[in-house]
């Protein structure tokens, strides 16, 4: 068939009406639904913190291999087949974790490995600060360094521009050792801190905090982000991994440690021990002291941590968590369940609060340390609340006795300032004791209270038979002498301290034998033939009969109590006290102002009228001088 012949017009219409229709059906083919599907699919994958960057990729690529993801680290467990794409993708992940405000960073480290990276961003350092926090219902009294762990936190004054910043690190977990001897500690964490290096180690970092005993802490001014690095020492005498905990706060420290004791240690006996702290509020009584109630009848307020002196746990003993999770022994006062811990408070021995802690189920001739704490404030714990990582006090060493022969007791209702080991044996219950032993008291006492009915305590002071004291401390005084005398204080017979006086030397130990005949008393003063009778019984006849005590050393009543007796009470009432080498260093002994660690006498109540006895009494002597000079100047004249 002959195509028509075209002019050149129609030739030149008919090209461009064939290119327009092909323009349109290549247009047509590429916007038309009906050619593929496609799943439409987020452009980034769904962040799932408990996964790595890594695993969400292999995700989105399709990949069928995976890792074993643990809470520290991704361990391969397969030999990838795209080495050069598994190296792009790991590049991706970020190096550094955030930190939050009063959330601790944790993760675990091995032995010579990291570093491990944090920031903390520049918008949570400049963030809304917390209100001040609440450790505990009062400011603690007696307390030089309490500083930012009072009630109300304070922001410590920073420069223009700057704000303070609080960091902490707390080592809960150490690896083990592998050299044969466990009880040696490991090498320290390190941490470095940098303001504008993201990846801070060694020489360069800004700061390098010291970690000592699982625990580092370091107080800055910052003004943007702020970069650490925490990094394991290699030691070819360790194996395993550390646990840490890496807490940044604006508000005050996440956890701290107070390098002062705050414990003192009461007494022990065989297989248990009695500690206090120092006094927590200056108030005493009476009952309708507001803060002296809060004192008493709340919940105590502080936790307690007790290991073997020589256990492998003095690495992180400056570590709440590394505490909490190896500590031989824990007392918590929120805890429900049994514990070898009793916690209560008491205001013996000057009527101020204090917290006391019976420690059981001890090892006999066993050294140990104490370490008393505050879990978090008076109403949170743990990560998000600010101090929430505790606080620790230094440790407090004691040792628990040998011979089984002496037990304490406390809590008596009349003699409440008895709190120390009484003669008894490994048989002797802890309440029958203490019920025995406060029995025996109380009648003597009602007799003496019918004596000072006698006298007109309720005068005018111009009238009463002292200036200086009343009735009221005459009764006080003579209640603490008689709890002394008849509820004495024991030691064990193998105290090398000779100024602890034998008892019982005829009797049996535990194991049938006897003392030497090498240890019969000798004594500076006196007649020894005297120290060897009275040391064949105890102070108080009955209790060999009720309590059975092998040989033993009683620790004397301080004179000093005999003198507040005399001093106290009305000349009529015939106390006196015995002379020196005339039957008092038999009966009593003194302080030693040398020995501030060892009880050298027994003295009940406030501590601190004991050492004002001394020196009234001094006083006396010289006011007696002064008197003496005086008339004998005036008779001259």
């Amino acid at each position: 068939m002959q195509f028509p012949k075209l002019t050149p017009l129609q030739s030149r219409i008919v090209v461009s009406l064939a290119a327009s229709l092909i323009v349109i059906v290549f247009y047509l083919s590429l916007s038309s639904p009906h050619f593929a599907y496609a799943v439409e699919t987020d452009s980034i994958a769904p962040k799932d913190p408990n996964r790595p960057p890594l695993l969400g990729l292999q995700d989105r690529l399709g990949f069928t291999e995976r890792y074993s993801w643990d809470d520290d680290e991704v361990e391969q467990n397969y030999e990838p087949e795209f080495a050069e794409l598994e190296r792009g993708i790991s590049e991706l992940a970020p190096k550094s974790q955030n930190l939050n405000n009063n959330t601790p960073g944790k993760r675990s480290i091995q032995v010579g490995d990291g570093p491990h990276y944090w920031v903390f961003q520049n918008e949570t350092l400049w963030g809304t600060q917390a209100p001040g926090i609440k450790r505990l219902r009062s400011p603690l009294v007696d307390i030089t360094d309490w500083g930012t762990f009072q009630n109300s936190t304070e922001q410590q004054n920073s420069p223009e521009g700057t704000r303070g910043v609080y960091v902490s690190l707390s080592v809960c977990d150490q690896p083990s050792s592998t050299s044969g001897t466990p009880n040696d500690a490991p090498p320290q964490l390190e941490l470095y801190i940098s303001f504008s290096n993201p990846e801070p180690g060694p020489g360069n970092s800004n700061y390098s905090v010291p970690v000592d005993a699982g625990f580092g802490s370091s107080t800055l001014n910052a003004s943007a982000a702020i970069y650490f690095a925490v990094l394991a020492p290699p030691s070819s005498n360790f194996n395993g991994k550390y646990s840490y905990e890496l807490a940044v706060s604006i508000d005050a420290p996440y956890a701290s440690y107070v390098d002062t004791t705050f414990l003192n240690v009461l007494d022990s006996d065989t297989n248990a021990t009695l500690l206090e702290t120092n006094v927590t509020a200056n108030v005493t009584g009476p009952l309708n002291n507001t803060e002296y109630q809060q004192w008493m009848d709340g919940t105590p307020p502080f936790s307690l941590f007790a290991l073997k002196n020589d256990s492998a746990i003095w690495g992180i003993h400056k570590s709440f968590c590394g505490l909490k999770n190896h500590a031989q022994i824990k007392g918590d006062p929120t805890d429900q369940q049994p514990s070898s811990v009793n916690m209560s408070m008491t205001d013996r021995a000057g009527g101020r609060p204090k917290e006391q802690f019976y420690i059981q189920n001890l090892n006999g001739s066993s050294a140990y340390l104490a370490i008393p704490a505050i879990d978090g404030t008076s109403n949170q714990s743990g990560g998000g609340a600010v101090g929430g990582g505790g606080l620790l006090w230094a440790p407090t060493s004691f040792r628990t006795k040998s011979d089984y022969n002496c037990r304490v007791i406390f809590n008596l209702p009349f003699c409440s300032e008895v709190a120390y080991a009484v003669p008894s044996n490994q048989h002797q219950a802890f309440a029958d004791l203490v019920k025995w032993y406060d029995g025996e008291a109380q009648p003597l006492y009602v007799n003496f209270s019918n004596s000072l009915q006698q006298i007109p305590c309720n005068a005018t002071s111009s009238a009463q038979y002292s200036l200086a004291r009343n009735c009221t401390d005459c009764a006080s005084a003579y209640r603490n002498w008689l709890c002394a005398v008849l509820i004495p204080r024991c030691e064990d017979f193998s105290s090398p301290s000779k100024l602890f006086k034998p008892r019982n030397i005829d009797k049996s130990f535990i194991n049938g034998t006897k003392p030497s005949a090498d240890l019969n008393p000798i004594f500076t003063h006196g007649n020894n033939s005297i120290s060897y009778l009275t040391s064949l019984s105890s102070r108080y006849l009955p209790i060999d009969a009720f309590a059975s005590p092998g040989p033993y050393k009683e620790v004397l009543p301080c004179a000093d109590m005999c003198y507040e007796l005399v001093r106290s009470c009305p000349a009529s009432l015939g106390f006196a006290c015995p002379l020196l080498g005339k039957g008092l260093e038999l009966s009593y002994g003194k302080p030693d102002p040398s020995n501030k660690t060892n009880v050298t006498c027994n003295w009940l109540g406030d501590p601190d009228k004991m050492s004002l006895g001394v020196r009234r009494g001094q006083s006396l002597v010289l006011l007696t001088i002064a008197c003496a000079t005086a008339l004998f100047v005036g008779y001259l004249a």
